[in-house]
C-alpha cells in the first residue's frame, strides 16, 4: 500500500472534500493497515492541539477586546472561529461506527466527514435536567428528561435546570419568562436565571430588553423586573455587559469580573450603573444540588424528632468549642441512614438568657473543618463546604406552625412574616485557610437582607483529636435575632429546624445533609424544602 494516498485521503478528509467513493476507500484502509491507523491518530492528535490552541487565543482575544468593546459583530466573529474549531475536532475525535473490528483487530473508530451537506447542531438546543415545584404556562407540564426546542418558556412557579447543547447549565427561577434562540444565545424577558459555562472556549449570551450580556467561561446572573429594571452579576469569570442604547455617558459596554455587579434603572436614559455585589439576589443551587457524576451522596433520613427544649445556662458560657460546660442531656441526636451513621451525625442543643441566643453541637464528620468557600467573596455559598444552619423565629406572635413562605411558593402577594426580620436563616461555617469561624444571617423568607460576620456574634470550632468530628459553639445576641428589644421568654413556642451539611476534601463540593427537628407533618424530606416553607419547621420550646 503506497502512503502517499493515505496522506492525499487525510489530506481531504481534514478539508471536508471526501466523497463517498474516497470515504469508503478510506475506511477500508484503515481496517486494513496498522500504519494507515497510526498516521491517521497522528494527524487527529495534531488537529486536536491545534483546535485548542485556536481556541485559546481566541478567547483572550475576546477578552481583551471585551475590556475595551464587544460588539455583536466581535461576538459573531468568535462564534465562527469556535465553529471552525468545533469541526476540526469533531472530524478528528468523535466516534462513528464508519469503522468495524476486522479479523479481531480493533480498527480505529472515526467521523468520515463526506462533502455533502452535515447536520451542525443536536436535534434539540437543550434538555430539562431538574426541576422543583414548577408550574409552566402552557398546556405542557415539562418533566426531567425533556428536550427543548428554540421558543419560549414560560415559568410561572419553581425552580428549573435546563443544560444546553453546547454545555451551558442554566438554573431559572420563577416567576420567568425566557425564550432559547441556539445553543449559545437566549432572551431573558422577565425574571432571573444564573448560567454556568462549563468550557472555556465556549462563549453565551442572554439578551434582555434593555442589553446583551456576553460571558467567556464563567458564572453569572441576569435579573429582569417588572418594569425592565435589570441587573447582572459576576460569580466567577468574565462578563461583557453591552447596552442596545448609548446612555448618557457615552459608555455603551463595560467589561465585568467576579465580584463586580451593574444595574440598568427602570426608567430614563439608558446607563450602567454599579451596584452592590450581593450574593442572595441569586438563587445558584438546588437545595440538594448536583453532584459530579460517580459521587455517592450521603443517604439523607427523615426526620424522627419535632420538639427541641431551648434551657437558660446554669452559668457562664464561655464560647471556646469546649462543650463540657453544656447540659447536654436535653439536646437532640441525628444520624445519617446506613452504614453512614457511625460517620455522619449530629449532637445539637440550643439555650437562651435575656442577651443571646446559644447554639452548640457536635457533628460527625470524617472530613472536618474543612470549607473553603471565603465568606468575603461567596457567602451564599458557603453551607455547601461543609456547615451547620438554623431556621428559627424570634416572634411569638407568628405562633406554631409558621405560615411564611419563600416567593417561589407563594400564590399570591407576600405577608408581612414572608419579609420579617424575626424569622433567621443562620449559617455557621469554619473557613479553613484564614482558621475563621464564620457566620452568615439572612432575614425573610426571601433572603432579601443579610449580614456576614456581624459585629457582636462569638463563635468557635474545635476539631475532635481523631480528626472524625467536630464541636461548633456560638452565641448570637438578640439585637441581631430580631428580638433586642422582646427576646423569647419561659413558655414561647417557636419555630425552628436545623441543617448539616457535609462536603468532600476540597471544601467545596457538597456530599448531603441532615435535616431534623421538623413539623411531623413533613418529616419526610419529600419535595417541601424547609428553607422556601417554614411550616415544615419544628418547635422550639423555650423552659
Amino acid at each position: 500500500m503506497k502512503m502517499g494516498r493515505v496522506q492525499e485521503l487525510i489530506d481531504a478528509w481534514r478539508d471536508g472534500l471526501l466523497t463517498e467513493a474516497t470515504a469508503a476507500e478510506f475506511s477500508q484502509l484503515l481496517r486494513d493497515s496498522d500504519e494507515a491507523r497510526r498516521i491517521f491518530r497522528a494527524e487527529a492528535q495534531m488537529h486536536g492541539l491545534l483546535h485548542l490552541a485556536v481556541m485559546a487565543a481566541a478567547v483572550e482575544e475576546a477578552a481583551s477586546r471585551g475590556s475595551r468593546s464587544m460588539t455583536p459583530a466581535a461576538s459573531e466573529g468568535l462564534e465562527r472561529r469556535w465553529r471552525r474549531g468545533v469541526r476540526i475536532t469533531s472530524m478528528g475525535l468523535l466516534a462513528a461506527g464508519t469503522a468495524v473490528l476486522v479479523a479481531g483487530v480493533a480498527a480505529t473508530f472515526i467521523w468520515i466527514h463526506i462533502s455533502r451537506p452535515q447536520p451542525t447542531s443536536p436535534i434539540w438546543l437543550a434538555t430539562l435536567t431538574r426541576a422543583e415545584a414548577c408550574v409552566w404556562e402552557g398546556p405542557a407540564q415539562l418533566e426531567p428528561g425533556h428536550h427543548l426546542d428554540a421558543g419560549m418558556l414560560n415559568l410561572r412557579e419553581g425552580l428549573a435546570e435546563i443544560e444546553m447543547a453546547s454545555g451551558v447549565d442554566l438554573l431559572i427561577e420563577g416567576p420567568a419568562i425566557l425564550e432559547l434562540i441556539d445553543a449559545k444565545s437566549t432572551v431573558l424577558n422577565a425574571g432571573r436565571i444564573v448560567a454556568r459555562v462549563q468550557l472555556a472556549s465556549a462563549v453565551f449570551a442572554v439578551d434582555t430588553p434593555r442589553a446583551r450580556f456576553v460571558d467567556l467561561g464563567t458564572e453569572f446572573g441576569v435579573a429582569v423586573d417588572p418594569d425592565l429594571e435589570t441587573v447582572v452579576q459576576v460569580f466567577d469569570g468574565v462578563v461583557v455587559a453591552e447596552l442596545k442604547d448609548s446612555g448618557p455617558s457615552g459608555e455603551r459596554n463595560r467589561r465585568l469580573v467576579a465580584g463586580e455587579s451593574v444595574r440598568i434603572g427602570a426608567s430614563g436614559a439608558l446607563e450602567l450603573q454599579r451596584t452592590l455585589f450581593s450574593p442572595e439576589r441569586f438563587l445558584r443551587t438546588f437545595s440538594t444540588p448536583s453532584v459530579h457524576q460517580g459521587d455517592e451522596l450521603i443517604p439523607f433520613t427523615p426526620s424522627r424528632i419535632s420538639t427541641l427544649d431551648v434551657l437558660p445556662p446554669s452559668g457562664r458560657v464561655t464560647v471556646d468549642g469546649d462543650l463540657s460546660d453544656w447540659d447536654r442531656s436535653d439536646g437532640f441526636e441525628a444520624r445519617c441512614a446506613e452504614r453512614f451513621a457511625d460517620s455522619y451525625y449530629v449532637q445539637g442543643n440550643m439555650m437562651y438568657d435575656g442577651q443571646y441566643l446559644y447554639a452548640a453541637a457536635r457533628v460527625g464528620d470524617p472530613l472536618p473543618m474543612r470549607n473553603a468557600i471565603d465568606p468575603n467573596i461567596d457567602p451564599w455559598s458557603a453551607w455547601m463546604g461543609g456547615s451547620v444552619q438554623l431556621r428559627f423565629s424570634t416572634d411569638r406572635t407568628f405562633g406554631w406552625p409558621l405560615k411564611a413562605l419563600r416567593g417561589a411558593q407563594r400564590r399570591g402577594g407576600r405577608d408581612e412574616k414572608d419579609t420579617s426580620d424575626r424569622l433567621i436563616h443562620l449559617t455557621l461555617w469554619y473557613f479553613q485557610p484564614r482558621e475563621q469561624a464564620c457566620l452568615e444571617l439572612r432575614y425573610g423568607m426571601d433572603f432579601d437582607r443579610g449580614v456576614v460576620n456581624p459585629p457582636g456574634w462569638r463563635g468557635a470550632f474545635r476539631k475532635a483529636p481523631d480528626g472524625k468530628s467536630y464541636t461548633m459553639e456560638c452565641a448570637i445576641p438578640w439585637t441581631l435575632l430580631g428580638a433586642g428589644n422582646d427576646p423569647p421568654r419561659p413558655g414561647d413556642t417557636l419555630g425552628v429546624c436545623w441543617t448539616v451539611n457535609w462536603s468532600d476534601a476540597s471544601g467545596m463540593r457538597w456530599k448531603g445533609q441532615l435535616v431534623e427537628i421538623k413539623n411531623p407533618a413533613y418529616a419526610d424530606r419529600g419535595k417541601t424544602l424547609t428553607f422556601e416553607v417554614a411550616e415544615t419547621w419544628g418547635k422550639a420550646v423555650y423552659r
